[in-house]
């Protein structure tokens, strides 16, 4: 049986900087270009003009050598233009975003879903196409609250787990 890395959810963090107990990661960036006119729902997740211009990055993310996630991401465009000339390949995003633009990140708005992997990725993935997968949508603001970083993650479910410690609050009021 394959070990399942966990990832909380408390807590705003890149991969890397997750499972640096568990081994290394690396990225095959597959991906990284400036696309002139970035798809509609991109510019509206990022607040961008329609028409605007944004920065994609696809990378196969693997943990010692094994692939664990295919990882689309969309950048605004003064947040991506340098993060082009930056070691993808052995760095976290969200650590050169920070770096670059020495503001800090602050909050993300975090969906998982389950997905069956189409061939693509799961040849990427090295599992039978069909396989379920978590697809996590994330939203990534700077601290003053400007989207920046808009993903899919499709990520191996048999060696990722998601986990989260979570408070019960006073029950409001039945109206």
């Amino acid at each position: 049986m394959t070990a399942k890395y966990g990832h909380g959810l408390e807590r705003l963090t890149g991969l890397a900087e997750t499972l640096v107990d568990h081994g290394t990661v690396t990225n095959e960036v597959r991906a990284a270009r400036i696309v002139p006119h970035a798809p509609k729902a991109v510019t509206e997740r990022l607040r961008l003009l329609d028409g605007s211009g944004a920065v994609y990055l696809e990378r196969l993310r693997s943990l010692d050598g094994r692939p664990l996630s295919v990882d689309s991401t969309w950048l605004a465009p003064d947040i991506g233009r340098p993060l082009l000339d930056r070691d993808l390949a052995h760095r976290d995003v969200f650590d050169l975003i920070q770096e670059t633009t020495g503001h800090r990140l602050g909050s993300a708005e975090v969906t998982v879903h389950a997905i069956t992997a189409e061939p693509g990725t799961a040849r990427l993935l090295e599992i039978p196409a069909g396989v379920a997968l978590f697809a996590i949508d994330r939203l990534t603001c700077l601290a003053d609250g400007r989207p920046v970083d808009a993903e899919t993650l499709r990520v191996r479910a048999d060696r990722f787990a998601l986990q989260a410690l979570v408070h019960r609050g006073p029950v409001p009021p039945r109206t």
